[in-house]
Formats: structure tokens, sequence, C-alpha cells
């Protein structure tokens, strides 16, 4: 690739990160020296932008600004100086049209991020739920557990654990964006729309950098609209089959061998 990639996008969980952790130590060095070069690396993620594991001070992020996309889309945000560039949240209509639907299914576990930041709502409770713990690592503030007397918020996305076909099909039915492959055990929800696809598309806007000179890497079901976006996209060898099929290259390392690493190495420093 000859294009000069200016703008590096990269997923945190299962790519940049441990899942569910902190940054593969390999990553840091390469990403902060992209970013000495005044390359844009933005972090695209499901997670909060709040989250203490995302670690961001590990990171050389020096510039007057710097942005951070979280709940794919739902928020784009300045870290630097804690404010809100953009924010698509899920209309609260379709948030108690959502738990509804859950309410439905037995094994379904729902996870909403309302959109004061500081507040969740999820449809049972935490310690009865099989996976929402996963979730909870992220999230130290208040959780609402839904009931009829509940007031619901518009939220910046939900998540569904132990998801099936049927549900999926529902929430798509009532016009929100999912991302899941059959037996993915989550499935990411957004407002029709967003998705981290839209978020390059701002970014690429904001910054007047094209998506020829952009490179995204990601390893889940929400990245594959990134993938596709960006110029030069590759997925970390233990990415789902699923996504690698929509990435123009599939790497030789996993994210736990520096797939990151070795890309930013090969594409944007070439040998630094």
């Amino acid at each position: 690739m000859n294009t000069k990639i200016k703008l590096i996008a990269l997923d945190l969980d299962g790519t940049t990160y441990v899942n569910l952790g902190y940054p593969v130590e390999e990553n840091i060095k390469p990403i902060n020296e992209a970013i000495n070069k005044g390359i844009k690396v933005i972090f695209v993620t499901g997670r909060p932008v709040h989250s203490r594991q995302n670690s961001f001070k590990s990171f050389n992020f020096k510039q007057k600004e710097t942005l951070v996309v979280g709940f794919n889309g739902g928020l784009i945000y300045d870290i630097y100086n804690n404010k809100t560039i953009k924010c698509s949240t899920v209309p609260k209509k379709l948030v108690e049209e959502a738990f509804l639907i859950a309410k439905k299914y037995k094994e379904a576990e729902l996870w909403a991020y309302a959109d004061d930041l500081k507040k969740s709502y999820i449809n049972i409770d935490i310690n009865s739920a099989k996976y929402l713990h996963q979730e909870h690592a992220f999230f130290e503030e208040e959780l609402v557990v839904v009931d009829h007397k509940t007031t619901l918020s518009d939220c910046f996305k939900l998540i569904m654990y132990n998801p099936s076909k049927e549900i999926v099909e529902e929430f798509k039915n009532i016009g929100l964006e999912v991302a899941w492959y059959p037996g993915g055990i989550a499935a990411e929800i957004n407002s029709k729309g967003v998705n981290k696809a839209y978020a390059l598309e701002f970014l690429s806007n904001y910054y007047l950098i094209s998506p020829n000179e952009m490179l995204a890497m990601g390893d889940g079901a929400n990245d594959i609209p990134m993938l596709c976006y960006a110029g030069l996209s590759i997925a970390p060898k233990n990415a789902n089959d699923v996504v690698k099929k929509n990435a123009k290259e599939i790497s030789y390392y996993t994210n736990l061998e520096g797939a990151v690493a070795k890309a930013i190495y090969s594409y944007v420093l070439k040998g630094e």
C-alpha cells in the first residue's frame, strides 16, 4: 500500500488490548511512536470512554485534543478536554421496546448505558446473571434493575448477552443497529446507522483525512463496518472468520502476540 497512513483506528478488546483487560504491552511503544509522529491514533471501542480499564494514560496523547470513540460510535469524546464532540444515542422509546423484547426471552441478559454516563440499566439482577459481570468490568457507577416502575432514558449503547437469531431480528425490526454473528456471545446494539464506520466517516470529515489514509484493526462483529470503511483494514489472527472476511488483510498474529504493534511497524513506521 503506497498511501501514507494519517489515522489509525483501533478496537480495544481482542485487538489492541487483552479481552476485557488492559493494553497488550507490545503495542504501547509503536502506538506512542505513531502519536509522536503526528499520526492520529483513535481508539474506536464498544467500551465506555471513561472506563478505568481503558488505561489511556499509557499513551502519549499530548495534543490539545484527543478523541476517543466509545459505545461503537454512540459517543465521540475528547478525553484531553473532557468534552463531548458528538453524541448519537438510542432514543428512550426504543430502549423501552428493547427491554420489553428481552422480557420475552428467559436467557436474555440486557445492559444499557444511560446517556448521563453514571447510570446503566439491566434487565436482571447482576448477581443472578451469567454474563453481565463481563460488562460490569467496565462500569463502576449506578446499576438499575429495570421493572415496570423504572423511568428509562436515551442510551449510548445496549448490549445483549446470550442472544438468539430471533431476538436479534426483533431488535432490527424496531429500527436498531445490531452487530452480531451466529454463535456470538453478545449482540451490540446502537441507533440505526450508528456504528464504527459512522464514527470513521465523522473523523474523516473532522480531520480532512480520506478513508484511504486510514488503517483500521478489529476482531469483532462490531468492527466489521469499520474494517469495510478504512482503506487498509487488518483483522488479528484471533478474529472470528466472519470478521476476517470483511478485512482487507489478516494478520499472522493474535492480539496477544502484538498484531497491532506489528501492523503499525509494517505499514506506518516502516521498520523504525
